[in-house]
Formats: structure tokens, C-alpha cells, sequence
């Protein structure tokens, strides 16, 4: 694994089977993925999978909370890394709205059990963020397309 940094941006460059952090570690950073698969791990077990576009990372900034993962790369992936001071100005920048569903889905998703489940529906969502800052409404709307799928694919 191999870090570059070009100017405030902070690119992560990984090959195959690179580790990027463990469950369980301190989150420092969330990150976006350029190109590239990346391998979920939850207690060793593989539980899913990422690709180029999604985000993650975030619940262990949001919530100040350790790693809930491990990532591992499943084949040369490029990530753009983004500080906890950087996502916490851009989450800033939104609405009290907007912060308490990013919040309150970060919440649900961590707790990866049973009782998980998604607090309001995907119509809510979209009208509430309907005019808020785009990237902080991305967001939102990922971190809900993870609930969603994780609600369906419980073990």
C-alpha cells in the first residue's frame, strides 16, 4: 500500500490482498474509491463488498467509534482519503437536518444485529435532502442504500 499526497488530497493506492485497516482500529479517515473492489470483513467473515464510487469509513468518524471492518483490497483499488476534520467541516456545512439522518443512519447501520433497522423510508429522505449540498446528500443516500441492503442480507 502506497500513500500520495497532491496538494490537500491524500490518494491511497492498494494492490491485491493490501489490508487497509482492521476491525477494531482507530478511525482517522473515510475514504472514497476511485477505481478498484475492496473486501468487507466483519469478525474474519466476509460480509460484502465495495467498488468504484461508493464511501465508507465514515461511522468510525461520525460516531467516534473504533473500525466496525476489516478492508482488505481484492484487487488494485485507488482511494481518495478524507481527514476527520475534512468530513466534519463538509457535514458541517449542512443542515441540522441533514446531520441528524446521517447520524441516526450511522447509528443503525453500526449495529449490525437483528434489531437494525432503517428509521425513516427512502421517499423521507430524498424530500428532506431534496435542496441540501450535494455531496453531503450522496452521502446520506449511501449510507441508506447500506442499511437497506444489510436489513435484507442478515445473517
Amino acid at each position: 500500500m502506497k500513500t500520495v499526497q497532491m496538494g490537500s488530497t491524500t490518494k491511497v493506492l492498494m494492490k491485491e490482498g493490501d489490508e487497509l485497516f482492521r476491525q477494531g482500529d482507530e478511525g482517522d479517515s473515510a475514504y472514497m474509491i476511485v477505481y478498484g473492489h475492496l473486501d468487507v470483513l466483519v469478525d474474519n467473515q466476509k460480509k460484502g463488498s465495495m467498488r468504484d464510487g461508493e464511501f465508507f469509513g465514515e461511522l468510525a468518524l461520525v460516531l467516534d467509534q473504533k473500525r466496525s471492518a476489516t478492508i482488505i483490497a481484492g484487487s488494485a483499488t485507488e482511494l481518495v482519503s478524507i481527514s476527520k476534520d475534512n468530513l466534519n467541516e463538509l457535514l458541517d456545512s449542512g443542515s441540522d437536518a441533514e446531520k441528524k439522518i446521517i447520524n441516526d443512519l450511522c447509528i443503525e447501520l453500526s449495529k449490525r444485529s437483528e434489531f437494525q433497522k432503517i428509521p425513516f423510508s427512502r421517499k423521507f429522505l430524498d424530500e428532506t435532502l431534496g435542496d441540501e449540498n450535494q455531496i453531503i446528500t450522496k452521502l446520506a443516500q449511501q449510507i441508506f442504500y447500506r442499511l437497506e441492503k444489510s436489513t435484507t442480507h442478515l445473517d
